[in-house]
């Protein structure tokens, strides 16, 4: 059968979901949340640069229950735990790329009750992208490889200018003084999800971590910024390396590693080698490189890969046990099920 679907906003993110949803032959479109009132009504085609699909958007959280969708594409810039835990209720799956992987980054009340919800309404939550998410499952598949392991190591560097969302950057503390008090800790608490990789990640090899580490240092820029969607100015933040590192008895052995900058005049002139490298240090050691790669379309570098392992899972999800479930708990997720490229119909 036909799983249903709903898209949860019309960002970069959610408009490359609704291009894969339609490419998907087990999947439709019958819905679409928004939640700015100028957007409501509108055909959810055209807000998504694509023709009219003949469905309307709505701002209305029951108007979306109303449809009886199998599943919901949850993909705002911020969660809200009442909209997760009321879809959740009403028996709708939730798919997510909104910082969730395990909940604990949502902390323990709010993780609690999605646990619920998902329970009483016979519903699974489910969170992706490409990183945290997708990065994760290949670094854990690569170190099927392995006998014995070190440390294992997730490395992500992206020049994030052609991602046209002043929002997440500002929430991220970009064009922000760098001695802004409590900046670090901003920082830390927003990319929180990445830490919930690592406890995936642990729980995968069956390892009890000690502690989960965070070190980070900021990029300012050496000159004014004009990105066309938000200006830095010159001595502010336009670039990050962070790391999170799970720790076992007193060494590290997962790590995520992220370098993500704004613009091209930085200090420190941290060189981009684009897409996500995974070591593996072990017997033997493994090292592989994935790297997206498009042609000419810049905003498909960030938004396609964080949005297609999400409709990828959708299948896998509508038919996993209620609850919270990660890529540990899934079957393998893959683009089988997609219809190939030049297929007709």
């Amino acid at each position: 059968m036909t799983i249903r679907v709903v898209q949860w906003t019309t960002g970069v993110v959610a408009q490359a979901a609704v291009r894969a949803v339609l490419a998907h032959p087990d999947l439709e479109l019958v819905g679409c949340h928004v939640w700015s009132e100028e957007k409501v009504g509108k055909d959810v085609g055209e807000l998504c640069g694509l023709a009219p699909l003949g469905i309307a958007a709505t701002g209305d959280i029951e108007a979306v229950v109303a449809l009886e969708p199998d599943a919901v594409l949850y993909m705002p810039m911020l969660w809200n735990v009442d909209d997760m835990v009321r879809l959740l209720d009403a028996g709708i799956n939730v798919i997510s790329t909104a910082g969730f992987i395990t909940g604990h980054s949502y902390g323990e009340v709010d993780m609690r009750r999605l646990h619920d919800a998902a329970e009483r309404g016979g519903a699974s939550l489910y969170g992706t992208g490409i990183n945290p998410g997708l990065a994760s499952v290949v670094a854990l598949t690569s170190a099927a490889a392995c006998r014995e392991i070190e440390r294992i190591s997730i490395h992500e560097a992206v020049d994030c200018t052609p991602y046209a969302s002043p929002e997440t950057w500002t929430a991220l503390g970009f064009g922000s003084p760098p001695d802004t008090p409590g900046l670090t800790e901003a920082i830390r608490v927003r990319i929180l999800a990445f830490a919930d990789a690592i406890e995936m990640m642990a729980s995968a090899l069956h390892v009890v971590l000690d502690e989960v580490r965070f070190v980070s240092q900021l990029g300012v820029a050496t000159k004014h910024l004009d990105l066309g969607y938000m200006e830095i100015a010159e001595g502010t933040v336009c670039g990050m390396k962070a790391m999170f590192q799970g720790m076992k008895d007193g060494a590290p052995l997962l790590e995520m590693d992220l370098l993500w900058r704004l613009g091209d005049a930085m200090e420190p002139d941290w060189p981009i080698d684009h897409g996500y490298v995974m070591e593996i240090r072990g017997v033997p050691n493994v090292r592989i490189r994935y790297e997206p790669e498009f042609g000419g379309d810049d905003e498909e570098y960030v938004a396609a890969p964080t949005a297609n392992p999400a409709v990828n899972a959708i299948p896998a999800v509508v038919a996993a046990d209620p609850g919270l479930v990660t890529a540990a708990d899934l079957p393998l997720i893959t683009a089988g099920s997609v219809r190939l490229a030049g297929t007709p119909g």
